[in-house]
């Protein structure tokens, strides 16, 4: 199983909701999502998982962005606003709330201390929920007391060190891409090794492997004008390996002219001599067809494209069985 992690931002949530609702999402992936906001965008997306009975991962202790923030505002707009205002929101928090409680929607929680003390006062029973260690030293607790934290399906990071000590199944999580600092460095390293863990996971007695996929770990509140635009196409070689190519922009100089740089950057994508050997999705369709209809889809879409082509990709590999 491929436990994609996503922080919840809008193209994020998008890519996953078309390759649900075009059939293209194995039901060999289970989305795991830190929401970063509280909004229609993210219930529309778990609603979208419950109507085709689908399961999804909701962390429910986001580390991240500002759901926490904007749900404490929308309660106590809830109190302040007029009537007609305070029955809407009141409806829409109702909403939430009975999706929450669905069961595809799997509630996890990111471990740190306090919820390592909130299972030790018996606050939390770890059975009923996915535990996901992002960081090594999390290694200590499971040394101290492993089975009391045994959970219905933990995340660790790929260590087997730390996987002697966790109790039940276990995930790998990894950030498995190599991001540059910006996006005109990765004209120094085109292509790249991603991953092998889809091939690995099993023998190493793990359930599942986890990575971050095209994004990465690193979480960026906001967005910027960028002097190169870089898409990301991830591919099998002949071994199976996945590798990652990245189509940069030429005219870097300043942040002008963006739709030009997708072109450049899309010539470079559409004379690779790989093109022809890898399995057009939909999210690298899509790609081709705004290049070829002469459409700069933004930022954002050509990220979630490269997501989508990811997604499908690993699905393809992992089948529906």
């Amino acid at each position: 199983m491929y436990y994609p992690y996503f922080r919840g931002r809008q193209n994020e949530l998008l890519c996953l909701r078309e390759l649900l609702e075009s059939n293209k999402l194995s039901k060999n992936i289970i989305p795991v999502i830190e929401p970063v906001h509280f909004n229609s965008t993210l219930f529309i997306t778990l609603e979208k998982f419950k109507n085709f009975n689908r399961d999804i991962i909701l962390i429910r202790n986001p580390e991240v962005g500002r759901f926490d923030d904007e749900y404490r505002k929308m309660k106590k707009d809830i109190e302040e606003k007029d009537v007609a205002k305070k029955k809407k929101l009141q409806e829409n928090m109702e909403r939430y709330k009975e999706i929450l409680n669905n069961q595809t929607v799997i509630p996890a929680y990111i471990v740190n201390a306090t919820i390592v003390n909130k299972v030790r006062s018996k606050e939390i029973d770890p059975k009923k929920y996915v535990f996901i260690n992002r960081v090594k030293g999390n290694c200590d607790y499971y040394a101290e007391m492993s089975e009391t934290l045994e959970a219905r399906m933990t995340f660790i990071p790929k260590d087997e060190d730390f996987k002697d000590d966790v109790s039940g199944e276990t995930v790998m999580l990894e950030d498995v891409y190599n991001k540059a600092r910006r996006n005109v460095d990765y004209l120094e390293k085109p292509d790249d090794f991603f991953s092998k863990n889809h091939l690995t996971f099993s023998k190493r007695g793990y359930q599942g492997f986890s990575d971050y996929s095209v994004v990465g770990d690193e979480y960026e509140e906001n967005g910027f004008a960028p002097l190169a635009i870089a898409i990301h196409i991830v591919y099998f070689d002949e071994k199976k390996v996945l590798r990652v190519h990245h189509f940069v922009s030429d005219s870097n100089g300043d942040v002008s002219d963006i739709p030009r740089k997708f072109e450049e950057a899309m010539e470079k994508l559409m004379s690779w001599d790989k093109l022809n050997n890898i399995k057009i999705t939909t999210g690298l369709n899509n790609l081709i067809s705004c290049y070829q209809n002469g459409k700069f889809p933004g930022l954002g879409v050509i990220k979630k494209y490269s997501l989508m082509h990811h997604l499908e990709l690993i699905g393809d590999f992992l089948g529906d069985k």
